[in-house]
């Protein structure tokens, strides 16, 4: 499962520092350029590169064209922005420095007791 704020924060990061390393003709490409160029309010760029603000398709791509850059190079990998499951959480534990495979068993008493604190085994924390 994707984690939507992570999602949101790393494509941010990634946009910033496109937008940052680029040098047009006109000089450097700040967020004010990219907002007008793209047709959004500076404020909202602003909001954008900081995971502040849920980006729009159509708007990736109005900007993905503006710095000249494929859309897949701001699209963070799904591995940066999966969210960690209870149950994914359960398949290894370290505690005192030590990494241990959790048992089927062991596996089981961890997940009712996440159930009986939160009421659901497959929260999402």
């Amino acid at each position: 499962m994707v984690d939507e704020k992570r999602l949101y924060q790393a494509l941010g990061e990634r946009l910033r520092a496109l937008r940052e390393s680029q040098h047009s003709a006109r000089g450097k490409v700040t967020q004010a350029k990219l907002a007008e160029e793209v047709g959004l309010e500076r404020t909202s760029i602003t909001n954008i590169e900081r995971g502040n603000q849920k980006v729009p398709l159509h708007v990736l791509y109005r900007i993905c064209e503006v710095l000249q850059v494929p859309i897949g190079d701001v699209l963070p990998p799904l591995s940066e922005i999966k969210s960690t499951t209870t149950e994914s959480a359960l398949e290894e534990l370290t505690f005192a420095g030590r990494t241990e495979r959790v048992t089927p068993h062991l596996k089981q008493m961890l997940a009712q007791f996440i159930q009986t604190e939160t009421g659901d085994p497959n929260d999402e924390r």
